[in-house]
């Protein structure tokens, strides 16, 4: 609905200052990258080294904008480690686990794997903990890859119900962070 009104001022905007001009003159200019982002996706916190859009967020967006000196703000949040995570089959995990991701015409299929983690005492705690870690990932990696249709998530067997049931827990919270209607 705020969508739907705040498109509706635009156009009326748009028709009033048309009604007002002469032909052959600029009524309306589409928004930048930013505006667009902004207007687009429901964020929570900006962050940017531009002044220039800085001044424009505080203006279009509700969300909390910050202004950073830092000159490259890539570098402050690793995103080019994610870019190049989003682009590859396989992504190792911070415990030694991971995923790999295969996507095909009719779905996308991810498994997940022990790799190089052997945990210390207990087998079933080191399963559980690549595949709570490979959960975050994978529901990360859905958002920044935008996969959606059927998806197959082949987890590493677990004995204990509980943990099990843990793991769903996780993962149906890690998907409604990024898709609300989950």
């Amino acid at each position: 609905i705020e969508d739907i009104k705040k498109i509706s001022n635009k156009w009326n905007d748009i028709q009033s200052k048309y009604n007002k001009t002469q032909s052959g003159k600029l009524i309306y200019e589409c928004e930048s990258v930013a505006e667009k982002i902004v207007i687009d996706l429901k964020l929570d916190r900006i962050i940017t080294n531009s002044k220039e859009i800085f001044e424009n967020m505080k203006n279009i967006s509700d969300a909390e904008v910050e202004f950073s000196k830092e000159e490259n703000l890539l570098d402050m949040y690793d995103i080019e480690k994610q870019i190049e995570k989003s682009t590859e089959r396989k992504i190792w995990l911070n415990c030694g686990g991971f995923i790999t991701i295969d996507k095909t015409e009719a779905l996308t299929a991810i498994d997940v794997n022990t790799g190089k983690f052997t945990g210390k005492k207990d087998l079933e705690a080191t399963i559980f903990k690549v595949n709570k870690e490979a959960t975050i990932e994978i529901a990360k990696q859905l958002r920044l890859r935008d996969i959606d249709g059927i998806i197959i998530i082949d987890y590493i067997d677990m004995k204990l119900e509980e943990r099990v049931n843990l793991l769903m827990k996780c993962l149906k919270k890690q998907l409604q962070d990024i898709c609300p209607n989950f």
